[in-house]
């Protein structure tokens, strides 16, 4: 995440900084009250020890690590191996979540079979489909391709808040202030859709892009706040998975 940056010079600074926002987002939680709903799809796969990917978008992690507590244990999420997303990813292991780190640049299918193997041995993966450049609230096709080789749902899921600042990043991310009513809404389940189906895939991105919007617009009415509107249409790309 480019917003951290300043704070990613070296690592002494990396972990005051991780331990000043595991802090926050704990004042955050403690001062305010938290209401989540729309659980029906994710309780019901996770009874059936249904494995599934969690995708939400890279402007609304802030809040997640209370998303679904009781599950924290078997939750893993995908994080840029970049100083920056080294600084989330080290932040989200405070809170017992593991990390697959995914380098951009080098590509390769490393990170892919580590998360197939851990959706295969019973673990959720949180994973953002816009992230970690963008374009902001754009579903990229490298979440529906890992949901089709590993062939499992993905079980959508956002937050809003009733108190916040946006900071003028890339996708708008939602910085919650204390003392605030959490909204967090999950939404139903997208079946992943045949491998080397073209067609398939880009119906369930389309499905995914519109059910993350529309959860985060209910979500914003429902605390008061003005819903964030995604990036222009603009031609999608086929990069590696996204990452927080």
């Amino acid at each position: 995440m480019s917003i951290f940056r300043p704070l990613t010079g070296s690592p002494l600074i990396r972990t005051i900084a991780r331990e000043i926002i595991v802090a926050y987002i704990r004042f955050v939680h403690l001062t305010s009250r938290v209401t989540v709903t729309g659980t029906e799809d994710r309780d019901r796969l996770n009874a059936q020890g249904q494995t599934f990917l969690i995708p939400l978008w890279h402007n609304r992690i802030a809040m997640m690590p209370y998303a679904w507590v009781e599950e924290i244990g078997r939750l893993w999420v995908i994080a840029s191996a970049h100083r920056d997303g080294q600084l989330v990813s080290g932040s989200l292991g405070r809170f017992g979540f593991g990390v697959v780190l995914v380098d951009s640049k080098k590509g390769g299918s490393g990170p892919t079979r580590q998360m197939i193997k851990l959706l295969s041995q019973g673990q959720c993966i949180g994973i953002t489909p816009d992230g970690p450049r963008g374009p902001r609230m754009r579903v990229r096709t490298g979440t529906i391709l890992l949901a089709a080789m590993a062939q499992v749902p993905m079980v959508p899921v956002t937050y809003s808040v009733t108190r916040r600042r946006m900071l003028n990043s890339w996708d708008r991310f939602v910085v919650p202030l204390p003392f605030s009513r959490i909204e967090v809404h999950w939404g139903k389940a997208i079946q992943p859709p045949a491998r080397g189906d073209k067609d398939a895939v880009e119906a369930a991105r389309l499905a995914l892009e519109t059910s993350l919007t529309q959860l985060g617009d209910q979500c914003d009415m429902a605390c008061g706040v003005d819903p964030i509107s995604p990036a222009p249409e603009q031609g999608q790309e086929h990069p590696q998975e996204g990452s927080m």
